[in-house]
């Protein structure tokens, strides 16, 4: 039997050190040909190759699509870690060739419109397969089915999931691990959210006033911000007879209030082009958004106009914002591309920082008349940022997936999620396996204990 070729793509080298590690470890046992093609970055195939993964993997760059398009048609299985215009050029090149896909990227309406060529061209695309979404799906879906299939009735779901770096030593309180555009689009889909039977839509401009404290362990008052669309959640897991669905995002605390303070001041809005006059300086940049007044200073205006605290102000000014230095060298930008420049600046992580993930899932349901709850929590720290806790979650996510497809494991066709058991199963199995194990814990309502570990 030929070897398996295995082809990532990357456009980027964040979050790849432990796939393309777990994917070579793995590829020598089984006589696997992995070769990675570096997208938009021409840097990232010599820090690749630095690296000296065990299986030398094959690294080269790919400057276009047609370059692109050619290494999927040599290829069996192709691993998308790209930007989501990239990668749905990238699910057509698979659908020309018949090849299929794994991708932590999330299923949206554009590859959604490829389900039917997916189907029809006998390949498997499997997006959702990272952190979350990804691992959320994969451990909720198993303990939902579990629930159902014994003949239980759920009532209630919340799943939680989050990843920083803690760090006392800026006013903030956290370094960002995921990219600082992810921040800033947090939220600003939709929120909706079922509560005790009643649809809660969480505007944009209200949405981090209404955040929920979460007891976690070794992380004092952790904070969910509830960004997301509970529905989708709701009717991909077949909640149907929950009276309550939740979905939130899990930061440090003081999060909701710096950035309520932000949207307030417009300052995440990457949609209204704005001109920069004079030194064009951040100073200048923030006093842009507050009313003018000759008699009170900025700070006292930023206040005024957005509730901020004592807190809220030096953060902004750690951040730079009340900086005379200058904030862009562009005549026309948008204020959240400004705001993006400043998180990369000082939120960015250091390369021996180590980060935390979250992710948690809570559960009540009755089963013969008796009420029951169920809480499945997971907590990790990574070893360093390429050998992070989220780029570990992601990596073995999708790389654990790409090794039951290759090994015939996962055999379903067309697009799809990981949350049926035909992929989630064989998923979890070898996570499982790997350590990549969730605390859980279900007990009656009436009795104190747990009844199962």
């Amino acid at each position: 039997m030929a070897s398996k070729r295995v082809l990532l793509l990357l456009s980027s080298d964040r979050y790849s050190y432990p796939l393309l590690r777990y994917l070579t470890e793995e590829g020598k046992i089984f006589g696997w040909k992995i070769r990675v093609g570096c997208m938009c970055d021409s840097g990232m195939s010599a820090r690749l190759e630095r690296e000296k993964f065990p299986g030398q993997p094959d690294i080269f760059s790919i400057t276009n699509m047609k370059e692109c398009e050619q290494a999927v048609k040599k290829t069996d299985l192709v691993i998308g870690l790209v930007t989501d215009p990239l990668l749905l050029q990238v699910a057509d090149a698979c659908i020309l060739y018949r090849k299929s896909l794994i991708s932590p990227g999330a299923l949206n309406r554009q590859m959604v419109s490829r389900k039917a060529a997916a189907k029809e061209n006998n390949i498997l695309l499997l997006m959702d397969c990272g952190f979350s979404p990804g691992l959320d799906h994969i451990t909720a879906k198993k303990a939902i089915d579990n629930i159902h299939a014994k003949g239980g009735k759920i009532t209630s779901f919340k799943t939680y999931s989050g990843c920083f770096v803690p760090d006392t030593m800026n006013p903030w309180g956290f370094k960002m691990v995921e990219t600082g555009a992810e921040l800033l689009s947090m939220g600003k889909q939709n929120n909706r959210h079922l509560l005790k039977g009643h649809l809660q839509h969480i505007p944009y401009h209200r949405l981090f006033e209404r955040k929920e404290n979460i007891e976690a362990e070794n992380m004092e008052n952790t904070i969910a911000i509830l960004a997301g669309d509970s529905l989708y959640y709701r009717k991909i897991y077949g909640l149907t007879e929950a009276h309550t669905v939740i979905k939130g995002k899990l930061m440090p605390p003081g999060f909701d209030r710096i950035w309520d303070v932000l949207v307030k001041l417009g300052l995440t809005d990457s949609s209204a082009r704005i001109d920069f006059c004079g030194d064009g300086s951040f100073y200048n940049f923030l006093d842009a958004f507050v009313p003018y007044s000759e008699d009170c200073t900025l700070e006292e205006r930023v206040k005024e106009y957005s509730g901020a605290g004592a807190d809220e102000i030096e953060k902004l000014r750690w951040l730079g914002l009340f900086d005379i230095s200058l904030a862009a060298d562009q005549k026309e930008i948008t204020p959240g591309m400004v705001l993006l420049q400043l998180l990369e600046e000082r939120l960015n992580p250091l390369p021996d920082d180590r980060d935390h993930v979250i992710m948690e899932h809570h559960l009540s349901y009755e089963f013969r008349e008796e009420s029951y709850e169920f809480r499945a929590r997971l907590i990790s720290k990574g070893d360093n940022i390429k050998e992070g806790a989220l780029a570990k979650a992601i990596g073995l996510t999708c790389g654990v997936a790409a090794k039951s497809f290759l090994l015939g494991s996962i055999s379903v066709k067309g697009l799809h999620t990981p949350v049926i058991r035909e992929i989630y199963d064989p998923i979890l199995n070898e996570l499982s396996d790997m350590g990549v194990a969730f605390h859980v814990e279900e007990r009656k309502l009436s009795e104190a204990e747990p009844v199962l570990r």
